[in-house]
């Protein structure tokens, strides 16, 4: 009997396996693709209603860039630029008003996206396009969560950012200070010997308009911007009754040249743009500059000149003896050159160390006022005696002497210096040099 219950039992069993089984392939596993497939096909569908639709988590500020189409989203970001673009600068100087765009000021406005991406502005439809386009990548199933809402779209915060262009507030800074600001004429003597009248000006503090306009165009507001400035007078520091007493000799030095020759003439063109010279305290004089200055319309001749060891014809040869004799004249004023060379050869006219050269890229002397009051040069050559002089005040040089004077190493070195005398004591003397020669090639 138990033999046979346990038969049924058996029988029982495998018959319900075979019915589960086959309920399974022929009932349920069918009915689950089918439920697969139209799930899939309803997101499919769903989806696609998305494909050019943004998902959620996007924003302009406190705008929402979600749930909106290309077009929208560039018509939403080109609206919340626009007052940016729109924005103005007026700026007051004394009368005047003046009025700047954001175009003129050259500012740039931009879109900054959280993902450190960047789109300028002009760029909407690119970046509505890149907006649209996030998590479009994503599996389908994902997609299909994001828009139930069933899981997040990645967030992403778009921000109107403004940079001041340093290039184009430069040249807004430097047309201002162009047109406000008058420089200072101080009274001084012409090449006539004519005493010019003085002048004041006035500056603007265009460092200050520079400074409020690059805060400006750094900022994160559509306001306007207005500021007021006022130009400073600026008065004249030499006055012709200073420039009157510039009456004094406190210098002379002479040297010989040949004159009826090519060097001779050389010698007085340069001269002549040497002579009537002022300089005020502080001023210099580059002798390359005056000595090659033909706005006089002349031009020198060809003449004796040294090139790498050797003599040379060359157009303006001869007017290192122009700066070599200035050299020492200065030197007797006792005032230092700012650059001096000497020649690569030693000269005939000077000392060894005692020389000035010129050479046109290279060489030059370079003279500072370094006195307290204006002094005038004056530059004479005549009958083959090239002058020299320094005009100044009366008490110029406070009672001091300057004794300028070379010591011979050899026939090719020597150092120079500088002696300063008080009255009949000396009181110290001053290196100034140590030069080297080479012989001339034969």
């Amino acid at each position: 009997m138990k033999r046979i219950t346990k038969g049924i039992i058996a029988i029982i069993l495998l018959a319900s396996i075979a019915i589960g089984s086959y309920y399974l392939i022929q009932v349920y596993l069918p009915y689950r693709a089918e439920q697969q497939r139209m799930l899939e096909q309803e997101q499919k569908e769903l989806v696609k209603t998305y494909q050019d639709i943004s998902y959620p988590n996007k924003s302009l500020g406190q705008v929402s860039l979600s749930h909106y189409n290309t077009e929208e989203i560039a018509e939403l970001l080109k609206k919340e630029i626009s007052p940016y673009q729109q924005s103005i600068a007026t700026i007051q100087i004394n009368d005047d008003t003046l009025t700047y765009s954001m175009k003129d000021l050259g500012q740039r406005i931009f879109y900054r996206c959280s993902d450190k991406r960047e789109f300028e502005a002009g760029e909407e439809q690119k970046l509505a396009e890149y907006i649209v386009a996030m998590d479009k990548d994503r599996s389908l199933s994902e997609q299909y969560d994001i828009i139930q809402g069933d899981i997040d779209a990645m967030p992403l915060q778009v921000s109107i950012q403004c940079e001041c262009d340093e290039k184009a507030l430069t040249k807004v800074i430097q047309n201002l200070s162009k047109t406000y600001d008058k420089p200072v004429q101080n009274s001084r003597i012409n090449k006539k010997y004519k005493i010019l009248p003085a002048k004041a000006g006035c500056v603007l503090d265009t460092e200050e308009i520079a400074k409020g306009l690059r805060t400006y165009l750094n900022r994160q507001t559509t306001n306007d911007y207005s500021a007021a400035y006022e130009t400073s007078k600026v008065e004249p520091e030499w006055y012709p009754e200073d420039l009157k007493k510039v009456n004094t000799l406190v210098a002379r030095y002479t040297t010989k040249f040949t004159n009826n020759t090519a060097r001779g003439y050389n010698i007085r063109l340069a001269a002549t743009r040497l002579n009537g010279i002022c300089l005020l305290p502080g001023e210099s004089v580059s002798f390359l500059d005056t000595l090659y200055d033909k706005s006089d319309k002349k031009s020198y001749k060809k003449s004796a000149a040294y090139f790498k060891g050797k003599v040379v014809q060359a157009e303006g040869g001869g007017i290192c003896q122009v700066s070599t004799t200035a050299y020492h004249t200065f030197l007797l004023a006792g005032i230092i050159p700012e650059k001096r060379y000497p020649h690569s050869m030693p000269v005939g006219y000077a000392k060894l160390g005692l020389d000035a050269a010129l050479s046109v890229g290279g060489k030059d002397l370079v003279i500072k006022n370094t006195l307290d009051a204006p002094l005038l040069i004056l530059a004479e050559a005549k009958d083959g005696t090239l002058a020299v002089a320094i005009q100044s005040y009366s008490n110029a040089l406070k009672g001091y002497t300057y004794k300028p004077r070379a010591k011979k190493i050899s026939n090719l070195e020597a150092e120079s210096f500088l002696d300063v005398y008080k009255g009949k004591k000396k009181e110290k003397t001053i290196a100034l040099s140590h030069d080297t020669y080479q012989k001339k090639s034969s």
